[in-house]
């Protein structure tokens, strides 16, 4: 987990154990779950827990068997502030899935499965400035996946298995366009790259061509090789 999600996991436990005796009506606390009158911390629920008050500011769901946030996985929490999603077993997170979230300031996705993110994932949430995606299994990123989030001051990428050929292109011109902190991390491939930071790339280096008017294809070392072709948002680089 990255230090700003441990330091906020340990503020609410430490909210948990300071005599903080109101409990929300029966049913808005799962039994998984420590709910205290503005926030919820969950551990090792079989998957993503429900019955919330809808008032709620704070969550954090640790170790839950959840293997994807379905779109409008956070509807019943509409309030949301704060989330915090680690160590959970979660692969995929689907177009909106934090759809109706128009107050959350701090996402954590950190230290999951996770290996793939739609496009449009994070569609909605005007009010983000702080989001971590760190410590993953994401080897690229889609296109847009920022698009619309123009309160962003705080972007963790760091940890994961980053592919640096064309796929990431887009991502390299745009951590010079906002005005957010971006960590990024460095490559894990292709061999040329590997340890190489993501912010000492060259976005000019690239030499990437579009097909069909679609985004760069993808390409060892920044140049394309070999045949490419568009699957869904990825780009396939043709190479073995």
């Amino acid at each position: 987990m990255g230090g700003a999600g441990i330091l906020l996991l340990l503020l609410l436990l430490a909210e948990a154990g300071m005599g903080v005796s109101w409990r929300p009506p029966k049913g808005k606390c799962p039994l998984s779950c420590s709910c205290s009158k503005d926030s919820a911390l969950c551990e090792g629920s079989p998957d993503l827990p429900e019955n919330f008050s809808p008032t709620l500011l704070s969550l954090s769901l640790v170790r839950t068997g959840a293997t994807q946030l379905k779109t409008g996985s956070f509807l019943r929490v509409p309030s949301l502030h704060l989330l915090l999603l680690t160590f959970n077993s979660f692969s995929v997170i689907e177009d909106d899935a934090f759809v109706g979230l128009s107050h959350l300031q701090y996402l954590f996705i950190e230290d999951n499965e996770l290996g793939s993110i739609s496009k449009n994932a994070l569609r909605g949430l005007r009010s983000l400035t702080h989001l971590s995606l760190a410590n993953n299994h994401l080897e690229t990123l889609p296109r847009f996946l920022f698009r619309g989030l123009e309160t962003l001051t705080h972007v963790d990428l760091r940890g994961n298995p980053f592919q640096c050929d064309c796929r990431i292109l887009w991502l390299l011109q745009w951590m010079p366009s906002v005005n957010a902190s971006v960590g990024t991390g460095a490559c894990a491939g292709p061999t040329a790259l590997a340890h190489v930071q993501l912010r000492h790339l060259d976005p000019k280096t690239f030499k990437c061509r579009a097909i069909g008017g679609g985004f760069p294809c993808g390409g060892g070392g920044g140049a394309c090789r070999g045949s490419q072709k568009k699957v869904g948002d990825q780009w396939d680089s043709g190479q073995g």
